[in-house]
């Protein structure tokens, strides 16, 4: 809508007959001298000004009329419109002789009008209007404002109605008769002997931004004979609202006839004869195009804080340059030849303007945006299974609205995809684990961190499964007093099939763990310690049991817990964690092959958890995480940075300390994610399903009497 600036209601003048809200053809109306004193309190009143967030569209001189020769949009001037036969609204009192100001002027005239008639209920118009203060054509007392009115009648009384129209939505009440008469004139002005009507603020009233973050454009007819937007005697339909709406739609009771709520109107006369003289201001300013950051460097969406404006001077319009930026103090500009630049002071966040003044001229108005908040981008559901045996994985991903996305899938597809669409299904990967990334780049250039999710492709073990027998489900690794290692095939569904001895004499061994696939030949491993320290690889055989073991290391039994962590750190391989005596947790990075590269540290005061384990990515993030409990029972989730770190953890449980073994189990249910098992002081084993929240769901007992076994990985 307009600025809220109102000029007084004028009351029908000379040209308007019949009831106040009869149809009319025209915009004219006079100031009663009544209402003069009033009008011109109004227009020196604070209100009075442009608004503290309109831009002031271009603006010819004021020529000796007393009237601003033409207003613009930013991409047509419109001349004030008062001479014969140029398809004036209004005309000089003797239109056989040439127009004169005062002798023979119209006492209104106007740059801009549009009308409406809406079905048999009345009219609709838009005008920027020219006039004078008391009605007759007296020198000094020229006047201006932005008008709209609404006149119907033949409605339901007292009833409410909705307007939607080219400039805006208005709701109104019908009086006790049916009718509508209501008129708004804004950044109405007057002038006094001291004090020039504020045409700028004339223009802004009704060329403000409309809340669309762009000046408003006038409307126009389609097809609009050429010089003009439109004719003032044949109706027809238009574009350039700046509201959207190119009609004008009431909604009400009875609106469109007995039991008929909604009539809509799309054609329009209009008035806009275009300017033809040679004289004009600075033109619009613009972003230099190294400033105009981004996939375009023309459409005024910037990452650039303090950039370069420029601009020429045409032929015959004397310098100096000033820049208006966002309405502040003029600014000084370099001008070289007939070309005007300024590098501006960084800018805040959001929309700027800027309009150049030069030889007492101003020009349109730039509106661009200053943005440099990187756009928002997540991999979505479904999400694919790990591991699947699907070779070519599909992955979605949401983001931003109007940025665009690019797409990798390492270590196989290094290279960014820059033509990645949601879903994106790659072409067939090798057996392993791969990391599938999504960025995201928004209109100004600002680039996203990239959203991850870990995929594990082929059958194997990786932070989120142990499947040791290549049948694509969760598996459970124990020894029993005896020594004897057992493997108990997952069925897919939280429980277990028949178990299968595969090994003897490994009571030697002070800590076995289940790590997944070690040594990246997409099958599962396991890592044990035995009592002189000495850390072994077993590779698994992908059939259910192991190979000849290989050292990785001496020293470990100053480690009070060996956790199989998963890959934590993302580079595809997968990690061991693991704790000494001072409390100390260290990362110990899988090379890939069958060592590890430098550890790191990654916390302290983890002596006071009683278990610690990994049962991969159990918040769906695509990053391994840890678990642990402390001496009290609680139950805490390490969420996986990423890079081989922690985040701040999160209480998932309490009163654990009743488990003597909790194990991250991998996806044990098939669901996709990450489970645990426990098991009590009484040997019954229970299954925790992952929520794929960082969570659990409630627990499922599967097995028993598993008190006999010294451990369970």
């Amino acid at each position: 809508m307009f600025s809220q600036s109102v000029r007084p209601k004028m009351p029908d003048g000379a040209k308007r007959s019949g009831p106040a809200h009869r149809k009319s053809t025209t915009t004219a109306g006079r100031i009663a001298p009544a209402v003069a004193g009033a009008l011109l309190a109004a227009a020196l009143s604070p209100l009075a000004a442009v608004p503290a967030n309109a831009e002031t569209a271009g603006m010819g001189p004021v020529d000796s009329t007393g009237f601003p020769t033409w207003y613009s949009d930013g991409t047509v001037r419109l001349q004030l419109c008062y001479e014969a036969g140029k398809g004036c609204l209004s005309e000089p009192p003797d239109p056989n002789s040439p127009a004169s100001y005062p002798g023979n002027f119209p006492e209104e005239a106007f740059w801009f009008a549009a009308s409406a008639d809406v079905g048999t209920i009345g009219s609709y118009e838009a005008a920027l209007e020219a006039a004078h203060v008391n009605g007759p054509v007296v020198p000094g007392e020229q006047m201006g404002f932005a008008r709209l009115r609404f006149r119907f009648d033949g409605l339901r009384p007292n009833a409410q109605y909705t307007v939607t129209h080219p400039y805006g939505v208005d709701t109104f009440t019908a009086d006790a008769a049916g009718g509508i008469n209501s008129t708004t004139d804004a950044g109405a002005c007057a002038p006094t002997d001291t004090v020039a009507c504020d045409w700028a603020g004339v223009g802004a009233a009704f060329l403000g931004d409309f809340g669309r973050g762009t000046t408003a454009s006038f409307l126009r007819q389609v097809n609009a004979p050429a010089g003009t937007l439109g004719d003032i005697n044949t109706a027809g339909p238009v574009t350039g609202a700046p509201s959207g709406s190119n009609s004008v739609t009431v909604a009400g009771p009875d609106a469109g006839g007995p039991g008929v709520n909604t009539v809509t109107q799309s054609n329009f006369t209009v008035q806009g004869l275009i300017a033809t003289d040679s004289v004009g201001g600075p033109n619009t300013p613009d972003l230099a195009a190294a400033s105009d950051s981004g996939r375009s460097n023309s459409d005024n969406i910037t990452n650039v804080t303090a950039p370069t404006i420029t601009g020429t001077l045409p032929a015959g319009t004397a310098g100096p340059v000033q820049l208006i930026v966002d309405n502040g103090a003029p600014r000084a500009t370099t001008l070289t030849g007939s070309t005007y630049s300024l590098k501006l002071a960084p800018l805040a966040q959001g929309r700027h303007t800027v309009q150049a003044v030069a030889g007492g001229l101003n020009s349109g108005t730039l509106n661009f945006t200053v943005d440099t908040t990187a756009p928002a981008v997540a991999v979505t559901a479904p999400f694919p299974s790990t591991p699947s045996l699907d070779t070519t994985p599909t992955l979605s991903y949401s983001g931003e609205a109007g940025a665009r996305f690019e797409c990798q899938l390492l270590p196989s597809n290094p290279s960014w995809d820059p033509t990645c669409t949601s879903p994106k299904t790659w072409d067939a990967q090798a057996n392993g684990t791969h990391v599938f990334n999504v960025r995201a780049t928004d209109a100004a250039g600002n680039v996203s961190l990239p959203a991850s999710r870990m995929v594990r492709v082929g059958l194997g073990g990786s932070g989120g499964l142990r499947d040791f027998n290549s049948d694509g489900k969760a598996d459970v690794v124990s020894r029993d007093s005896g020594g004897r290692l057992w493997l108990y095939p997952g069925n897919g569904g939280s429980g277990f099939l028949a178990r299968t001895q595969i090994g003897v004499g490994w009571n030697s061994m002070s800590s076995i763990v289940s790590v997944g696939d070690f040594n990246n030949d997409a099958k599962s491993d396991l890592v044990a310690r035995d009592s002189s320290g000495r850390l072994w690889l077993y590779p698994g055989n992908g059939a259910g049991g192991v190979q000849a073991r290989i050292q990785l290391g001496a020293g470990w039994n100053s480690m009070t817990s060996i956790v199989g962590a998963g890959d934590l750190n993302r580079d595809g391989k997968v990690d061991l964690t693991a704790r000494d005596s001072s409390g100390r947790l260290w990362l110990y990075k899988g090379n890939g092959s069958n060592g590890f590269l430098p550890r790191t540290q990654i916390g302290t005061g983890w002596n006071v958890m009683t278990s610690i384990a990994g049962p991969g990515d159990l918040n769906s993030d695509g990053r391994a995480d840890l678990v642990a409990r402390d001496s009290s029972g609680k139950f805490w989730l390490y969420r996986g940075n990423g890079t081989g770190g922690v985040l701040g953890r999160t209480q998932i449980g309490s009163g654990w300390n009743i488990y003597s073994s909790v194990v991250g189990s991998g996806d044990l249910n098939g669901d996709g994610r990450a489970d645990l098992t426990a098991r009590d002081s009484s040997g019954r084993l229970w299954f925790y399903a992952g929520n794929g929240t960082g969570g659990v769901l409630g627990r499922t007992q599967i097995g028993a009497s598993w008190q006999v076994m010294t451990s369970i990985s």
